[in-house]
């Protein structure tokens, strides 16, 4: 991609030109203007492309997550009434709180899930893959649709206590979202759809036959009703709002990062590899492909008040209350004033892996284990059964925003 200053003012999350290599233009941001304003953005959004700044600002207590309402912006007023119910589950998120209320839901969320340890997940994770990978032709399938799309509602599915075979829909209905928040240009027309998507999962949430199945099999939905802390549990809605948020966050997040993963892994050698079938190494790893193969490409907040920051190269950064703010993780993990040969794959890179993936602070992703276990796991099969995965030569089918940046299909052989 060639690029320039004046060029970049048309960047997007929804122009192929940067869902094709955003490497380019992020290099490019890092070294001549690390504090860009887009004018064009949510009317006016500070985007941050060094891991200087994005550590920083990711705990500065001036900027708050209330952004549920950030990508409606361009509508009137009165027209963003039309979405007031949709926007009434986002705003529950726990990841859309601050303070005193964040730390409240984060401490209720986490006694929630408090049953589902690394042990107890491991085998249902395991089976989960195993009974997609018994499913396909080794001589050639498509690693997306086959295994990468479907495992990671299966397994969230799982954990909460609904039906796997729910999936499809799962997919459906969180792709919609995952399409609202990780772009920068949305039409009216898909509001309306993400608004009938975001209806139809509360609903299949709050359905009185999944709750009976979650109570049944000790699921999360139902350990969110249950779990009480200080005398206090979260309302129906809030249960609702936080297994959506689970969904949301974790589905594209782990879908893209198995797709990205593979296609990197392409380039290493098998011996190289073996480090993902081997408990010692496999976290290193892991780690690793976090931080190169990041889907998420941004984490987002708003000024909570009028304040300036100065960044890293010196720019004087005014932020007024409300105003956006774009922090781009997947440029902040190839920084190179922070990992030694930033754009390689290094496998046994040591620990601690500094990338910014997962965020950093009060805000660190409440699904962080659960993509770990599942990426490993998923990895960790593939190479186990074919160590020679190929993955020939084929036009690449992205995702259609940036926000979750992956392929939507992918050729792969198992047989040498």
């Amino acid at each position: 991609m060639s690029l320039d200053l004046v060029s970049v003012e048309d960047f997007s999350h929804n122009q192929f030109q940067y869902i094709e290599d955003p490497f380019s233009f992020y290099a490019l941001m890092r070294e001549r203007s690390p504090a860009h304003l887009s004018g064009t953005i949510y009317g006016g959004t500070w985007l941050m492309f060094r891991y200087a700044d994005c550590a920083r600002l990711m705990r500065d207590e001036r900027l708050s997550n209330a952004r549920s309402a950030v990508p409606l912006r361009f509508l009137p007023a009165e027209q963003r009434e039309e979405f007031a119910d949709m926007l009434d589950i986002y705003a529950r998120w726990l990841a859309f709180h601050d303070g005193r209320e964040h730390t409240r839901n984060r401490r209720q969320a986490n006694k929630g899930y408090v049953p589902f340890t690394d042990e107890y997940l491991e085998p249902r994770i395991q089976g989960l893959v195993d009974q997609l990978l018994d499913q396909v032709d080794p001589t050639g399938f498509d690693l997306m649709s086959q295994f990468a799309f479907p495992l990671p509602a299966m397994v969230i599915a799982d954990v909460l206590g609904v039906p796997v075979e729910a999936h499809a829909e799962l997919n459906r209905w969180t792709d919609d979202i995952a399409h609202l928040f990780g772009s920068t240009s949305v039409s009216v027309e898909h509001l309306r759809r993400t608004r009938e998507s975001t209806r139809q999962l509360a609903a299949f949430l709050a359905s009185e036959d999944n709750a009976r199945r979650s109570r049944a099999e000790g699921g999360l939905l139902h350990q969110l009703r249950e779990a009480e802390v200080r005398g206090r549990r979260f309302s129906e809605r809030d249960v609702v709002a936080q297994a959506a948020l689970l969904l949301f966050a974790g589905v594209a997040s782990i879908r893209y990062l198995i797709g990205n993963s593979v296609r990197a892994l392409t380039a290493v050698p098998a011996t190289e590899r073996e480090l993902l079938l081997h408990p010692a190494t496999a976290g290193p790893a892991v780690e690793e492909l976090l931080r190169l193969c990041t889907p998420v490409s941004f984490v987002g907040r708003v000024a909570g008040e009028d304040f300036e920051y100065t960044a890293s190269d010196g720019t004087v950064v005014p932020l007024r209350k409300g105003q956006p703010l774009l922090l781009y993780v997947a440029s902040a993990n190839r920084d190179p004033a922070v990992f030694d040969r930033p754009d390689e794959l290094v496998l046994d890179r040591p620990l601690p892996n500094r990338h910014l993936t997962f965020g950093t602070g009060r805000h660190l992703c409440f699904g962080d284990p659960l993509v770990r276990q599942t990426t490993r796991i998923a990895l960790s099969s593939l190479y186990r059964r074919w160590p020679e995965l190929h993955v020939p030569p084929q036009e690449n089918n992205w995702n259609n925003n940036l926000g979750f940046h992956g392929i939507t299909s992918l050729q792969v052989t198992g047989d040498a």
